[in-house]
């Protein structure tokens, strides 16, 4: 009869005993994906009121929205999006 001891059959969660992952394993899965929700989420969401603010600010409440301010804002908004992604994925 053979014996499973955690680590010895190369999973990748331990088991307790009756082949559920452990609370601590559970706990970091649900951690991992709260964190990509957050992450995403606002990447999703955020640029989405930049862009109206950014274009009120590029060119005022009587100005024309021209290829320049739309391109200088979308790179503005993209670079942003780089630094601050890049930098939450080294922090953490």
């Amino acid at each position: 009869m053979a014996t499973d001891l955690p680590g010895s059959h190369g999973a990748a969660a331990p088991a307790n005993g009756n082949g559920h992952p452990t609370p601590a394993s559970t706990g970091r899965l649900a951690l991992t994906i709260g964190a990509i929700g957050v992450v995403y989420g606002d990447i999703g969401t955020s640029p989405l009121y930049a862009v109206r603010e950014a274009v009120n600010a590029a060119v005022g409440p009587e100005g024309a929205i021209t290829q320049d301010v739309i391109l200088g804002l979308l790179s503005l908004i993209f670079w942003a999006l780089i630094i601050v992604v890049t930098f939450k994925y080294i922090a953490l």
